[in-house]
């Protein structure tokens, strides 16, 4: 038997597919990725407690259902020269390490953009894109998980950097207890002023109070809930080839931060440090950080969804992923378990979804 769609049905399909592409965020590219590191006292010790931690990530995504991949020293590469290289079509040119001992080059000049200009203070350009890196003030004492979801779903070109350094257990402890120490002086000091004013001593300003009462909570936490201390340098690069649109998108994203009672600073002079501090090279050159517990650190994961989107020239629309919005796309042949289950509300398009995958299957 010969399948044949009608131009009618062809339409309609094109149609209801289009339409499914514009609800889903498919048009925006996400790339994620994860650089730790170690000190060692040699690059034996360091190798083997390295393949070791790469190990126990892997896992932990896992739990969470996400698909971690490691990357190797060229896929780091071509990493590099997307990054720095947005204003050109021009593919990484590098197919393997002989490329460079046959050419007498480094690995730097297949990565390298045209040009750099730093000369602005709060911007600069690589090639013919403007770019600007900005950190965030967290001063909110509570954070919601969909601040950063809000700025990764930003229709820009944006490079979201967060280093995260832990803090020993000991000097954490150390940390805060000469906080507390400090908050202490400052009440000794408020009472003396209030004894030589001649009002009552155990008024105390309010800020003080509040400083006092997180300190103490922070400590209550990290002693009783095995809390851990990090400090957080958290770091947004925008882009964009007119310099007028990328200061534009600069303030709408500081306003939707103002939203969640934080704030977008400009790295006045210090643009040149924050673009390889924004590197996936797992150095911070940025002096800017903000102490954070383990619970206010885990808000800024950003693997909380994994994408289904099977990359086959047969792959069929399956639906949009309920958290993402990303459209669903995937071929029975190459799942493990090609059988399913259509539901839906009546009218939703279930018998419409069962009879166009019947259709292209046997088409």
């Amino acid at each position: 038997m010969l399948w044949h769609l009608c131009p009618w049905q062809q339409s309609l399909i094109t149609i209801y597919l289009r339409n499914q592409l514009e609800k889903g965020n498919n048009g925006i590219v996400k790339s994620k990725y994860l650089v730790f590191g170690i000190e060692a006292r040699d690059r034996k010790q360091a190798v083997s407690r390295l393949a070791k931690i790469e190990s126990d990530v892997i896992n932990k995504f896992k739990l969470l259902g996400c698909k971690c991949v490691p990357v190797n020293g060229l896929e780091r590469l071509r990493i590099m020269h997307d990054y720095l290289n947005q204003d050109s079509l021009e593919k990484f040119a590098m197919k393997s390490f002989k490329d460079v001992v046959e050419s007498g080059l480094t690995p730097k000049n297949f990565i390298t953009p045209t040009s750099f200009d730093f000369r602005a203070k709060d911007y600069y350009k690589i090639g013919d894109m403007f770019a600007t890196t900005n950190f965030l003030v967290i001063s909110a004492p509570e954070i919601s998980d969909e601040m950063l979801a809000d700025i990764l779903n930003m229709e820009d070109a944006l490079s979201v950097t967060m280093h995260i350094d832990t803090l020993n257990q000991t000097e954490a402890m150390k940390y805060i207890k000469g906080k507390l120490s400090d908050i202490n002086k400052m009440k000794i000091e408020e009472q003396k002023k209030a004894i030589r004013s001649g009002y009552d001593m155990d008024i105390i300003p309010p800020d003080i109070e509040t400083y006092s009462e997180e300190a103490h909570g922070l400590l209550k936490e990290m002693q009783s809930r095995n809390e851990r201390l990090f400090k957080v340098t958290f770091l947004i690069t925008s882009f964009n080839e007119n310099l007028q649109k990328m200061k534009d998108f600069r303030f709408t994203l500081s306003n939707n931060i103002q939203s969640a009672n934080c704030a977008l600073r400009k790295l006045d002079h210090q643009q040149e440090q924050g673009l390889i501090s924004s590197l996936p090279l797992g150095k911070n050159f940025i002096k800017q950080k903000r102490y954070l517990t383990t619970s206010s650190t885990a808000v800024f994961v950003p693997f909380t969804t994994q994408e289904l989107f099977m990359d086959s020239k047969e792959s069929l629309y399956m639906g949009l992923n309920s958290l993402s919005n990303g459209m669903i796309m995937a071929d029975r042949k190459l799942l493990k378990n090609p059988n399913g289950l259509i539901l839906g509300t009546p009218g939703s398009g279930k018998s419409f979804a069962t009879k166009r995958e019947m259709v292209y299957l046997i088409w």
